[in-house]
């Protein structure tokens, strides 16, 4: 009798055991935001362009809030070159689990593969949207005391020497490119683009003297425009920006360009669909933190605009459709 009695409170020990060994991982699963994924490994997301710029700033600000949801740690690697296409080309040959993501900045990563000659080897096709992260519409800016005071004097000057008024920019067809070419169109005039791997390149080389103009975001210039170093001569959006009050647009002074910089997190086309929603669910209460927003203020210009895989995707598909026809005129025009 000693030795059943001995047996079954040992067979009734285990069994809790093994109960609260149970309840202690399903506990740990309904408190990690991830569940299976991301097991504790490090997830990567790639910055298609230079350290310092804005995308790499709200790269970093994203990765600290997602290593805080995701509890694993989320490192950013930087690929400049290409205007994005080195970066993306190394996301669509990665392995499609959710540890390897990508900024994708558009129009940019369009043109790559709108345009026969860049060989891009993806399509939209290639890419799984997880979400989408923030908004920037374009602008054009001189150095504060520069002799171009507004839009149409620096337009005036182009078209007077043809291809001699140098306009930096972030890379060749990336979003500030196409409003140089769109401006062009519109206005009739022929600039000089000088094409950098990111933003914060190309400011330098206004500041430094050795363009007349620099095409970027509208959070390239707000730092800038408080410090007294930038005059931003027009932005390429329908409404006047909140961060560049008393600014006017290119539509209001007569030239109908309208470019906007929309960046958002990307993986390679067949990432499970369970991880996806995981990262998306993780992205969108980053994105809507009020430390994030904090974090983005720090730059100026960046609107939020948080964007489901499924809505990230249709605003894509909805983004190419409009460009197409444009690069077809453009290239049609040269």
């Amino acid at each position: 009798m000693g030795i059943r009695l001995l047996a079954t409170r040992a067979a009734v020990l285990a069994a809790a055991m093994v109960a609260a060994s149970l309840m202690i991982v399903e506990s740990t699963y309904a408190q990690s935001p991830a569940g299976k994924f991301p097991a504790g490994k490090t997830i990567t997301i790639i910055v298609p362009y230079a350290a310092g710029g804005t995308t790499d700033a709200s790269g970093r600000f994203l990765a600290k809030g997602l290593e805080k949801e995701l509890a694993t740690s989320v490192q950013i690697v930087n690929k400049p070159g290409a205007a994005s296409q080195v970066a993306l080309t190394a996301l669509v040959n990665s392995k499609p689990d959710g540890y390897t993501l990508s900024y994708a900045v558009l129009p940019t990563v369009i043109t790559h593969y709108l345009d026969p000659a860049r060989e891009a080897p993806y399509t939209r096709k290639n890419f799984q949207p997880v979400g989408h992260h923030w908004q920037v519409p374009a602008m054009i800016a001189v150095k504060a005391n520069s002799s171009y005071k507004t839009l149409q004097d620096l337009l005036n000057a182009a078209k007077a020497n043809p291809g001699t008024v140098t306009i930096s920019d972030s890379g060749l067809m990336a979003n500030p490119h196409l409003t140089v070419l769109m401006l062009e169109k519109a206005a009739g005039v022929k600039f000089a683009s000088v094409h950098f791997s990111g933003g914060a390149p190309s400011v330098t080389a206004l500041l430094g003297g050795h363009v007349t103009a620099v095409a970027g975001g509208v959070s390239d210039a707000v730092a800038r425009v408080q410090a007294g170093e930038f005059r931003v001569l027009g932005v390429a959006a329908e409404q006047e920006s909140e961060f560049l009050p008393g600014v006017p647009t290119m539509k209001a002074q007569g030239f109908d360009v309208v470019s906007v910089s929309a960046a958002g997190i990307l993986a390679p086309a067949g990432t499970p669909k369970d991880v996806v929603d995981v990262l998306s669910r993780a992205i969108k209460k980053v994105v809507e933190s009020d430390a994030h927003k904090r974090d983005l203020d720090k730059y100026g210009g960046i609107a939020r605009h948080y964007l489901n895989p499924e809505q990230y995707a249709a605003f894509w598909a909805d983004y190419e459709a409009r460009l197409e026809p444009v690069l077809k005129e453009i290239k049609g025009a040269k």
